[in-house]
């Protein structure tokens, strides 16, 4: 007897370890094919010998695509089950980067680079349903620290790897994830539940219209933001069909039957507050990915590696701070971690905002390593007490909510935040034109309103309830199910 119960303990725990191997890999090729052309866009004109304007679609088109899929892949995993979705979506990112290795002009690789944007919009969401509906709960708080320390490496290590890549040999780029896609779908096959409860929802077409268009219009809006100016006739238009076709879509959803995306979620007290934090610290994360590697190539004329190789060991220290957090949550809760995270997001924020043309390197690094730890320390822990406070039943809409809102929080930051950027480089440079010193001002105008918006998290975060998830918010899903 004991024996038998010695080997029900060891399949269990090797089939935690498949499920989780898959998603943590799973999660890794997705963020690093998101991440992976940053650096390497102005490469791409001389290879097709075209202009930035075309070859910025590589990105805008794939953050279009992941954008526009996030808030489905609760609906699709409820129609077509969970297991079936993740090896899909990894089978469709394989071979959607094999057809870019295979590019022969630059609109074939737009094309399949947007198809590609498709799967990694599903991948990231659908592997965060899998750690709560398939881990147990004492395994979840870890495997989400995992998660997100996988999500963290693709960011640190796509621009030195990429950038060398293009060097060398471009199609290698998409290539090289390939056998990583393989592993992930491979221990997804053997691991993943077949499961045949999932409800198959009616479809809302109505809906579907409605978040797709709705989503689309806004990323386009803060895509282009800072082209055509936040009081232009385009951004007014795009701003009021995005508002109206969002509006429309909650409108509906919460008053048919079956919706689309379970929208009632917003009646959890932590959910919301875990989201609204969520989507706080993913807008100071984006400020930072995208505005210091600009300060080092036009202040400091660094390339595109040398960027890469300065600030891979902050980007690690965030690997390593997630690991802590997830540890500790168990222990401590959401709050206290929160709250030491955001202090030193808030802390080295404000020193970007002191940064002049004569800030050294080693600096930088040394403040981007200190906004990564306080990133690490928050951002699980946050996500994590959201996620708990979820029913199992609702955790695909859930994931699919913090997945949608973190892809729209990130247009909208790096939009705005640019925006505002040129805005004040042209309050500063009257007189004197766009010199080195005028735009280092633009750049710390930019974290001062940063440091703002990071202190916006605090009171959220405080509010946050403690270790245990209150019952009466976790059987809140009972009474909200896909058939009302």
């Amino acid at each position: 007897m004991e024996m038998k119960i010695i080997k029900g303990l060891a399949q269990e725990s090797r089939k935690n370890s498949f499920i989780l191997t898959a998603v943590v890999i799973g999660s890794f090729i997705s963020i690093y094919q998101s991440v992976s052309l940053n650096v390497s866009l102005p490469g791409f004109m001389d290879i097709f010998d075209t202009d930035l304007t075309t070859v910025q679609w590589l990105m805008t088109g794939f953050t279009l695509a992941t954008g526009i899929i996030a808030p489905l892949c609760g609906y699709l995993g409820n129609c077509f089950g969970t297991r079936k979705l993740f090896l899909w979506s990894v089978a469709g990112l394989m071979i959607s980067s094999l057809l870019c290795a295979f590019a022969w002009d630059i609109g074939s690789l737009i094309a399949f680079r947007i198809i590609q944007g498709v799967f990694c919009g599903i991948i990231q969401p659908v592997t965060l349903t899998i750690i709560y509906q398939m881990l147990p709960e004492y395994k979840r708080s870890m495997a989400l620290g995992l998660w997100s320390a996988s999500s963290v490496l693709g960011p640190a290590l796509a621009p030195t790897i990429s950038g060398w890549l293009q060097s060398w040999n471009w199609p290698m780029i998409f290539l090289m994830m390939i056998p990583f896609g393989v592993v992930a779908w491979g221990f997804g096959w053997v691991s993943l539940e077949k499961r045949t409860e999932y409800q198959k929802s009616a479809f809302d077409g109505m809906g579907m219209i409605g978040i797709v268009f709705g989503s689309l219009t806004l990323l386009v809006l803060f895509s282009n933001l800072h082209q055509w100016g936040m009081l232009s006739g385009k951004s007014i238009i795009c701003l009021i069909m995005g508002g109206f076709l969002l509006s429309h879509f909650i409108w509906r959803e919460l008053r048919i039957k079956e919706p689309l995306l379970e929208l009632r979620l917003f009646t959890n007290k932590t959910f919301v507050l875990s989201l609204a934090t969520s989507i706080i610290l993913i807008s100071s994360l984006f400020t930072g990915i995208y505005f210091i590697p600009l300060y080092l190539i036009e202040i400091h004329q660094m390339t595109a590696t040398e960027v890469g190789l300065l600030l891979l060991p902050p980007a690690l220290s965030m690997t390593v701070a997630t690991v802590v957090s997830s540890k500790y949550y168990e222990r401590v809760g959401p709050r206290p971690l929160i709250l030491i995270g955001t202090s030193f997001l808030v802390f080295a924020t404000w020193e970007f905002s002191r940064l002049t043309v004569d800030s050294a390197p080693e600096l930088v690094m040394l403040w981007m390593t200190f906004r990564y730890i306080g990133l690490g320390l928050s951002m699980t822990p946050t996500i994590n007490a959201g996620m708990n406070a979820v029913p199992a039943n609702l955790s695909g809409d859930a994931s699919s909510l913090i997945n949608w809102s973190r892809q729209v929080a990130g247009a909208m930051s790096v939009g705005i935040f640019t925006s505002f950027f040129y805005t004040r480089m042209a309050f500063h440079g009257k007189g004197d034109g766009f010199s080195p010193d005028v735009y280092v001002k633009g750049l710390d105008d930019v974290f001062i309103l940063a440091t703002i918006l990071t202190c916006l998290s605090i009171p959220f975060s405080l509010l946050l309830n403690g270790k245990r998830v209150k019952q009466k918010e976790k059987r809140m899903g009972e009474g909200i199910s896909k058939g009302g």
